[in-house]
């Protein structure tokens, strides 16, 4: 009786596949999305490149607006990591802003999240609540992360801060504002990394100045 080849793969358990097919079906959204805006989409096609069926990929997200929400979702969710790092890490004050404005900036000026500003501009008119939630639910989720983060410094005592998730929408202000316009309006912009730098170590100082005025 032959024996059963040890080395052949054991199944996939159906949790890592249902993972898998989520992050295929993203990926197809993510592009169909940006090539043929959100009105346009299709949702067999999203299917047709991602592989699976329509019935799997609405039993996960429920229709093309869960879609888009979990499309943001994916993205924010990989910007709120990098500050989740630096709160557990109690990294010291300066060098926390700095490299969670650095990670920041970057992600704002990469060409899918720009594309995906301009499209929901684009259909903001038309689809109002869609943009209105696109607007709150993004900048939202990394305010708090960041506002955990200073309030944490605060209890170090390197910060004097009343409001955290004020000053966290103010340091992310000062961070994106004129780069990420620039990049928006001219697509053969792109900052280099000694730039981003410079931005951020400019926002720093403006913010770290400002709060000590208006704590002070």
């Amino acid at each position: 009786m032959a024996q059963q080849d040890s080395t052949q793969t054991a199944p996939e358990p159906e949790a890592g596949r249902a993972e898998l097919r989520r992050a295929a079906f993203l990926k197809a959204a993510r592009d169909v999305f940006l090539e043929a805006g959100y009105e346009a989409a299709n949702m067999a096609e999203i299917v047709k490149r991602a592989g699976g069926s329509l019935s799997t990929l609405y039993s996960q997200f429920g229709g093309k607006k869960g879609l888009f929400e979990a499309m943001i979702d994916a993205r924010v969710n990989d910007l709120t990591e990098q500050m989740q790092i630096e709160l557990a890490a109690h990294a010291p004050l300066k060098e926390g802003l700095r490299r969670i404005g650095e990670t920041f900036l970057k992600k704002q000026v990469e060409a899918e999240a720009l594309d995906v500003f301009r499209l929901m501009v684009a259909q903001a008119k038309k689809f109002p609540e869609l943009a209105e939630g696109w607007g709150k639910r993004a900048p939202e989720q990394v305010r708090k992360a960041l506002a955990e983060y200073l309030a944490d410094r605060a209890r170090a005592g390197e910060i004097n801060i009343s409001n955290p998730e004020l000053a966290a929408s103010v340091y992310f202000d000062l961070v994106r504002a004129r780069t990420q316009f620039r990049a928006l309006l001219m697509p053969s912009y792109a900052p280099s990394d000694a730039e981003i730098r410079e931005t951020v170590d400019r926002a720093v100082k403006v913010f770290l100045g400002g709060i000590e005025a208006l704590e002070g």
